[in-house]
C-alpha cells in the first residue's frame, strides 16, 4: 500500500507561495531610473510594467530587455544581457548574457548565465506523463508522481495496486495546477540552449544540458554536458549528464544516468547507475548498476541491487504478435555479458543468482536463490535442448566473496537519505525462499523439482545445493542469537567453526581469480598486490577477528 498522506505532504516542496516569501515591494521605476536605465543599454515595451523595490542599484543592471510586467530585487546582485518576460526577481543573484527568461521566478542565491530561452508557459510535461511499470504496452501505467519511490509504483503497477492508480491520477493534477516556474536558491543554470516549463528547484546544477523540458528538478538534482530530459522527475541528488536522455521517467534519490544511458517509460531506483545501455518500461529498484551497452526492457525489479553485463539483451518481450512480455528479475540478481533472456520470465524468487556469460534462457520460472544458471559441459539424454543446467547454492558455496562483498558494498554506497533503501542480503524474505528451496531438493529429485524452470539439477549440485542453504539457514540462526546474546556454549563453538568456514570458503573463492590470473597474466600480481590488498578481504578479515575474539571470551566466561 501507498500512503497518500505522504505523498500529499512532501508534495508541498515543490509549491511555493509568494505570500511565503516575504516579497520585497517593488514600485514602478520614476523617469529618473528610465533614463538610467536606457543609458546603460536597457529596453522596454512598456515600462509602466517593470517595476524594482527601492533598495536596488540600478548601476548593477545593463543591456537587459523588460517585457510585460517584471517584478525585481536586486541587492548586490547583477543582471545583464538578457530579456526577461514576465518575471519575478529576488536577489541577490546574477543573471547574464540569457536570450529569453520568460514567465519564471528567480530565488536568492541563484545563478542564469549563457542560456538560451528559459520559459514557462504552461506546468510541467511530467506531471501528464506516464511510466509503463513493467509492460510496455501499457497494462502495468502508472502516473508520474514527484516523490514516489520503487515501491510506489511497483505496488500501482500490481494487479492489487491497478485499483487505486485514479486515485493517483487524480492526485497529479492537483499537483500540478499549483506548479509555478521557478529556479530555485542556490540554483545555477549555465549554457543550457532550452529550458521550457521546468520546475528547478534549490541547489539545482545545470550546465550545458541539451534541453530540459517539462520536467521537475528536485534539490541538488544536475543536468550537464548535453544530456536531455524531458516530462522527467530527476530526485534529490541525482544527476543526468554525458548525452544521457531521460524521457517520461523518475530518475530515484541519487541516481544517475550518464553515457549516453537512454531511460525511457521507466523508474531507475536510488543510488542505481545507468551509463550507455538502454531501460524501458521497467521499475528498477536500489544500488543496481547497469553500466554497458545493454537492454533491459519490460522489467519490474523493485529489489534492484542487481547488474547486467555489457551486451545482456533482457528484451524478448515482443512476441512478433504484441510487445506485451515481461520480466521480473530476482533481487540482486546479475546478467552476465551477453545474455540473452527470454520472456515471459519470473526469477524473483532466485535473489542473488547469476546468470553466466553468453547463455540464452527459455521461458521460465526459477526459484532457488544464490544460484548459478550456466551451460552445460554435457547435457543428460532425457534434458530437453536449450535447457542449461542449474547449481542451488552455488554463490554460497563456490562465490561467497561476491555475496559477502555485495553486503558490505551495498551500505558503503547508500547516499539516499529521503528513500528507503533495503541493503540486507540475508533478510526474513530471502531467508524464507532458501527455506523453501532447500526443502524442494529435501523432497525432490532429477526432472521433478519444483522451481528449477527450464533447466537441470544434476544430483551432486542437488546435494551440495542441500547442504549449502542448510549451513546458510544454521549461520542466520546463530548470528540472530548472538546479537540477542542467547548463544549457549555448544552453540558458541558451532558459529565459530560456521565462522572460520565462511572466512576461508570466502577468501578460497576470490583466489580463484589471483590463481588464474597470475597464470595468464603476467604481471597481475604485481600490479594488484597480494591478496592481503583486497580492500573487502581486509575488511572481512577485521570482522573475522572481532567477531571470534568475543565469541571465545563469551565461550570462556560461560
Amino acid at each position: 500500500m501507498i500512503d497518500i498522506n505522504r505523498i500529499t505532504r512532501l508534495s508541498e516542496e515543490l509549491v511555493f507561495d509568494e505570500a511565503d516569501l516575504n516579497w520585497h515591494q517593488a514600485i514602478p521605476v520614476s523617469n529618473t531610473q528610465i533614463e538610467l536605465l536606457k543609458s546603460r543599454g536597457c529596453s522596454s515595451d512598456n515600462w509602466e510594467l517593470v517595476k524594482f523595490t527601492s533598495k536596488s542599484d540600478l548601476n548593477l543592471v545593463e543591456n537587459c530587455s523588460f517585457q510585460g510586467p517584471v517584478h525585481i530585487h536586486l541587492p548586490e546582485g547583477f543582471l545583464s544581457g538578457t530579456t526577461f518576460s514576465n518575471c519575478r526577481v529576488e536577489g541577490p543573484l546574477s543573471v547574464r548574457s540569457n536570450l529569453m527568461i520568460n514567465g519564471m521566478t528567480l530565488l536568492p542565491g541563484s545563478t542564469v548565465e549563457y542560456c538560451g530561452s528559459i520559459q514557462w508557459n504552461s506546468p510541467p510535461g511530467a506531471m501528464d506523463s506516464f511510466m509503463n511499470a513493467g509492460v510496455e504496452t501499457g497494462e502495468r501505467r502508472v502516473p508520474v508522481i514527484p516523490h514516489f519511490d520503487h515501491n510506489d509504483v511497483t505496488f500501482l503497477g500490481s494487479s492489487t495496486g491497478r485499483e487505486t492508480v485514479e486515485e493517483y491520477n487524480q492526485l497529479g493534477k492537483r499537483i500540478r495546477d499549483r506548479l509555478k516556474g521557478m529556479v530555485g536558491r542556490q540554483a545555477v543554470v549555465r549554457n543550457c540552449s532550452c529550458i521550457r516549463n521546468s520546475l528547478i528547484m534549490d541547489l539545482v546544477q545545470m550546465d550545458n544540458a541539451g534541453a530540459v523540458r517539462g520536467s521537475i528538478l528536485m534539490p541538488g538534482a544536475s543536468v550537464r554536458d548535453g544530456a536531455l530530459v524531458r516530462n522527467s522527475v530527476l530526485q534529490w541528488n541525482s544527476s543526468v549528464d554525458s548525452y544521457a536522455v531521460v524521457e517520461n521517467s523518475i530518475v530515484g534519490e541519487c541516481a544517475v544516468v550518464e553515457r549516453h544511458g537512454k531511460l525511457t517509460d521507466s523508474f531507475l531506483g536510488a543510488d542505481s547507475v545507468l551509463g550507455e545501455g538502454e531501460v524501458t518500461a521497467c521499475v528498477v529498484g536500489p544500488l543496481t548498476g547497469i553500466h554497458h551497452q545493454s537492454l533491459l526492457i519490460a522489467a519490474m525489479w523493485p529489489g534492484g541491487r542487481g547488474n547486467i553485463g555489457y551486451g545482456a539483451d533482457i528484451g524478448s518481450n515482443h512476441t512478433s504478435r504484441l510487445p506485451d512480455q515481461e520480466i521480473r528479475p530476482g533481487t540482486g540478481q546479475f546478467f552476465g555479458l551477453s545474455t540473452s533472456v527470454k520472456f515471459p520470465a519470473d526469477f524473483s524468487g532466485s535473489p542473488f543468482t547469476i546468470i553466466a556469460t553468453g547463455l540464452t534462457t527459455l521461458p521460465q520460472r526459477v526459484a532457488f536463490p544464490f544460484s548459478l544458471i550456466t551451460l552445460p559441459h554435457k547435457r543428460p539424454d532425457d534434458v530437453p535442448d536449450g535447457w542449461c543446467r542449474l547449481i542451488p547454492g552455488w554463490m554460497l558455496s563456490e562465490n561467497l566473496y561476491s555475496v559477502l562483498r555485495n553486503s558490505w558494498k551495498y551500505r558503503d554506497r547508500v547516499r539516499a537519505v529521503h528513500t528507503s533503501v533495503d541493503t540486507s542480503v540475508f533478510s526474513e524474505r530471502v531467508l524464507e525462499q532458501v527455506r523453501d528451496a532447500r526443502e524442494r531438493l529435501e523432497h525432490y529429485s532429477g526432472s521433478q523439482i519444483p522451481g528449477a524452470g527450464k533447466n537441470f539439477i544434476t544430483e551432486d549440485d542437488r546435494l551440495k545445493g542441500i547442504e549449502a542453504y542448510r549451513k546458510c539457514l544454521r549461520g542466520m540462526e546463530l548470528w540472530k542469537k548472538y546479537n540477542e546474546r542467547s548463544l549457549d556454549s555448544s552453540e558458541t563453538g558451532e558459529m565459530l567453526d560456521l565462522l572460520d568456514f565462511v572466512r576461508t570458503a570466502a577468501i578460497s573463492s576470490r583466489m580463484k581469480d589471483y590463481k588464474r590470473g597470475e597464470r595468464i597474466i603476467d604481471d597481475y600480481l604485481a600490479v594488484r598486490g597480494s591478496p592481503g590488498d583486497d580492500k573487502f578481504i581486509q575488511v572481512l578479515e577485521a570482522f573475522y577477528t572481532e567477531i571470534t575474539e568475543e565469541l571465545r571470551s563469551m565461550n570462556l566466561s560461560g
